[in-house]
């Protein structure tokens, strides 16, 4: 339930969930320097083809544009993205009054959402705003837009969509929350972290200010947890670009902005988890094992002080050992953690999965010394890990939170 605040603004979060669309495809899609290269030709023959399609669909009707309409809608709402593809064409193809236009263009880009195009559903979006900038659907399509931009990771653009939605005035703090932590996001794939960061901390903070002013009681933390997610995520990249290498003082001051990024990256990755959105509570859980995971090797495989011989380096490899073991045992009770919690609150994703292969592995090096004497352990954070795939498509009878057209990738690292 909307706060006192609510007002004919619709909160862009409902709004877009509203939609019922569903992750665009990857696969298929083409590059965004490709997409800036159509011209209005494209839009014409998107037109001629739906046209076509929807003659043989709309045959048997009446050639009446609100009964086509009508049926348009009925097709959408029965998930008959085909055949509503067809049909809002159709009705599209012919002279039509502005009460009419504007659901069939914000149906149509519906309609190619559901077929996972969303090269079509950015272009019928984009004619919706172009010629009803004014409109009620306005602020939903210019979030689809920019959901769908980032879909075919068309950062800049994306970016773009979703701060015009952040500086839009008199609007719910959860809109204002889900534009900067998209545009956020978008940054962050830029690499421009410091700025993805300030979009990123004002989300935060106007997250925290509503819940202070108790304005707007949030229907879901889903952006929430994005927001700190990210936050945490580019602390970690920071974390891993400090290169530990000789000279010896050199190293040490390697150490030492690597220990306080870990510390700055593990307080971020647990503000994330006080977010209680299950997605992100099992993403910032299985990043932080990681993270102590990337500090082991990180010091495991420091360059070796020259001046040591051949027996001293094997001394200097078991004494090392006995040193980092307390890295590995933070690092297997964090995924045992983020394990129990899952189980606990009974949810499973992607994380979880890679939680349990991770939590295998590290067990597996601490068990492996008498096998390594004299030498470093293996890596903990193997070269397969060090990328994490988008999550599976979300099922769709989960939580209104989880059905979003986009669900980011957990993260780049």
């Amino acid at each position: 339930m909307l706060g006192p605040m609510a007002g004919p603004h619709t909160a862009l979060l409902m709004a877009t969930l509203a939609l019922a669309a569903v992750g665009c495809a990857r696969g298929g899609t083409r590059h965004p320097a490709e997409e800036r290269r159509l011209d209005d030709a494209a839009t014409a023959e998107v037109a001629a083809s739906a046209f076509a399609r929807g003659a043989a669909a709309a045959s048997q009707t009446a050639e009446d544009p609100a009964e086509i309409l009508a049926q348009a809608e009925a097709a959408l709402a029965a998930d008959e993205a085909a055949r509503a593809v067809a049909l809002f064409g159709r009705v599209l193809s012919g002279p039509l009054s502005p009460e009419q236009a504007a659901p069939a263009w914000i149906g149509l880009a519906q309609s190619h959402e559901k077929l996972r195009d969303c090269t079509a559903a950015i272009r019928a979006y984009g004619t919706y705003l172009a010629r009803f900038p004014e409109g009620e659907h306005a602020l939903v399509a210019s979030a689809r837009r920019g959901a769908c931009e980032a879909e075919l990771e068309d950062w800049e653009r994306s970016a773009s969509t979703f701060h015009e939605i952040a500086q839009l005035p008199d609007q719910l703090p959860s809109v204002q929350v889900e534009a900067l932590a998209r545009e956020g996001y978008a940054l962050f794939m830029l690499d421009r972290f410091d700025e993805a960061d300030e979009r990123l901390a004002r989300a935060d903070e106007i997250y925290e200010r509503a819940v202070a002013e108790q304005s707007e009681r949030f229907a879901s933390y889903y952006f929430v947890g994005m927001a700190r997610f990210y936050r945490a995520a580019i602390l970690h990249r920071r974390f891993r670009e400090v290169e530990i290498r000789l000279p010896e003082k050199v190293m040490e001051k390697a150490f030492q902005a690597k220990l306080e990024l870990l510390v700055a990256a593990q307080d971020a990755y647990n503000h994330t988890i006080e977010a209680k959105h299950v997605f992100w509570v099992s993403a910032a859980g299985f990043q932080l094992g990681h993270l102590f995971s990337e500090l082991y090797d990180a010091l495991m495989y420091a360059p070796v002080p020259e001046w040591l011989d051949a027996r001293q380096r094997e001394i200097y490899y078991e004494e090392l050992k006995k040193q980092l073991r307390p890295v590995i045992t933070k690092a297997i009770w964090v995924f045992e953690k983020n394990l129990e919690t899952a189980r606990r609150l009974g949810y499973d994703n992607e994380f979880v999965e890679r939680t349990e292969a991770k939590l295998g592995h590290l067990q597996a090096v601490l068990l492996s010394d008498d096998a390594t004497l004299g030498k470093p352990n293996q890596r903990l954070a193997r070269e397969s890990d060090e990328e994490i795939d988008a999550p599976p498509e979300t099922d769709p009878e989960g939580s209104a939170a989880d059905r979003k057209l986009f669900v980011p990738r957990p993260t780049p690292l």
